[in-house]
């Protein structure tokens, strides 16, 4: 039996909507998505069969800054919160959440901002404060922006940040969904490619033509876990699964390492030749077969 994808908007403050894309199985185990960087909703297409498979209701909403969700200043608890707001509205008790990449610290945030009512987190190459788990990085030009928002110039480092964005968004010029796809991994190897299936290359068009419509999300995101991070991962207390692939060069390893070191709970699992499309697209399976509460029936 399929299911189509079902789309409503909630309000998380006043003046403030985000919409929300839910997948698998309606009557499932409830599951809140965090997207990529920058990224949307839309980016948990690909994961309906898997969703399905497993007995999982998967929601996924746009951040803040993404699409014509209003942007808001740059903060990790600030998304938990909402993320709260969201399974309030929607009328969960208990859930479960998952991070993937960019979304992977607001998953962490989430499973602080209501430690009662999150089961376990799921992160896919999740970036950690990259500047501690990766000391000797030599991307100076992110540094530099960081730098001027640790010194308290955050405007700054957004206009950076929403700068490096520009040449992403220019290929929203390309008409062709096909095309604009070929040219955004122009230059990558077809073997670092084979995660990229005809439904990822789909959904890939669609996540971008709304999460790149507007730079406010992209830069609040590369702040809120470039910057110092407002949440504690050493209070979650809860059970949390790390997937991190052994050949990402865009997310490393020392990402994951470093927050398995920090959290109570963690498990680190490297994921045998696998770059970040791979580690973040091809294993939802095991993801969310780890996360599932065993008390729930096949």
């Amino acid at each position: 039996m399929t299911t189509e994808p079902r789309e409503h908007l909630i309000t998380v403050a006043p003046g403030r909507r985000t919409p929300i894309r839910e997948l698998g199985d309606p009557a499932g185990f409830p599951v809140l998505f965090h997207h990529g960087t920058p990224s949307s909703r839309h980016q948990a297409a690909p994961f309906d069969k898997p969703a399905r498979r497993h007995g999982i209701r998967l929601i996924a909403f746009n951040r803040p800054g993404y699409g014509h969700t209003p942007d808001t200043p740059p903060s990790l608890a600030s998304v938990g919160a909402d993320t709260i707001m969201i399974a309030d509205a929607l009328d969960l008790d208990r859930f479960a959440t998952v991070g993937l990449s960019g979304g992977g610290p607001y998953a962490l945030a989430t499973a602080l901002a209501a430690p009662e009512r999150v089961t376990a987190v799921s992160i896919a190459a999740g970036i950690g404060p990259w500047r501690l788990a990766l000391p000797h990085d030599p991307d100076d030009h992110e540094r530099h922006l960081l730098a001027r928002a640790d010194a308290g110039d955050v405007a700054t480092a957004l206009a950076g940040f929403r700068a490096d964005l520009a040449a992403d968004q220019a290929l929203l010029g390309i008409a062709d969904d096909e095309a604009m796809v070929d040219a955004y991994f122009n230059g990558v190897a077809d073997s670092e490619l084979r995660w990229l299936t005809p439904r990822v290359r789909e959904a890939w068009a669609i996540d971008m033509r709304e999460a790149l419509t507007s730079a406010d999300g992209y830069a609040r995101d590369n702040v809120a876990w470039g910057g110092q991070w407002d949440i504690e991962i050493t209070a979650i207390h809860c059970p949390v699964h790390l997937y991190y692939g052994d050949r990402d060069t865009l997310v490393p390893e020392a990402n994951g390492r470093w927050l398995a070191a920090h959290l109570p709970k963690a498990t680190f699992v490297s994921l045998s030749e696998a770059g970040h499309g791979t580690a973040t697209f091809a294993h939802w399976d095991t993801i969310l077969a780890a996360i599932r509460p065993s008390s729930v029936p096949e």
